[in-house]
């Protein structure tokens, strides 16, 4: 199982020195100087975590080690989206960060589409369109492009918008989508995927999970060998017992 801490990557820094295992070290990132700094984050910063990664030696299918979230808008609410030539577009600011983030040689990248909210991207069209634009500009720039397919819930869209994007970014061949229990992420009050989604979405277009997640599926049972989610009737109660083995309660 890999680990991802989503906080500031300094911090994820220090807790790597500790020895905590930690495999993906995160950052939000966005397309200029001014909007990095009001993240507190630096290009040497980056270049540290990736330092810091590499020395764990943690990768067991490539060397690729660093998280990094996107998102168009980000210059602009840090109002570091001006050029000498006046504002630029928050589609060709987005650009650039796929641009600072294949300096560090990432495992992830993905853009949460809807997650700053309509005053930057209004409705549901200009969500769907977003997110294709991110997918495209990402994979031109030789980057593992993925998207958090959300919206904020003052947003003038709402889930079939994202039922749309999902199958637009299947049929793009995206690397991957965030799913949350039931779409809604409580802990930052936006709407996403859920993971019952991902399955429906993969059945439908006939995609695969990654190879080494795809085998981890069937060995557990989650799915059977024509990779559809197994059908065994309820799953049987887990006893506390067996949950703290797992780790799942302190």
């Amino acid at each position: 199982m890999q680990s991802s801490v989503l906080t500031h990557i300094s911090t994820t820094i220090d807790l790597m020195e500790a020895g905590a295992p930690v495999d993906l070290p995160f950052q939000s990132i966005a397309g200029t100087e001014g909007a990095l700094r009001s993240f507190g984050v630096s290009l040497s910063m980056l270049a540290e975590a990736e330092q810091a990664a590499d020395e764990l030696r943690r990768g067991t299918v490539g060397t690729n080690a660093l998280y990094f979230e996107t998102g168009q808008g980000s210059c602009l609410s840090a109002g570091a989206n001006i050029g000498v030539d006046g504002p630029v577009d928050q589609q060709t600011l987005e650009a650039r960060a796929y641009g600072v983030a294949r300096v560090y040689r990432p495992l992830l990248v993905n853009t949460v589409v809807g997650f700053i909210g309509p005053e930057y991207l209004y409705d549901g069209k200009q969500i769907i369109r977003a997110g294709l634009e991110d997918n495209f500009c990402g994979r031109l720039l030789g980057i593992q492009m993925g998207c958090d397919v959300c919206y904020t819930n003052h947003a003038e869209t709402d889930s079939d918008d994202m039922d749309t994007l999902l199958h637009l970014l299947a049929a793009a061949n995206t690397g991957f989508v965030i799913a949350v229990p039931g779409a809604d992420d409580i802990m930052l009050g936006y709407q996403s995927l859920s993971f019952h989604d991902i399955a429906q979405v993969r059945a439908t277009m006939g995609k695969r999970p990654a190879p080494e997640f795809e085998e981890w599926l069937h060995t557990t049972g989650v799915t059977d060998q024509g990779g559809l989610l197994a059908d065994e009737g309820p799953a049987p109660a887990l006893s506390p017992d067996h949950a703290m083995e797992l780790g799942w309660t302190s």
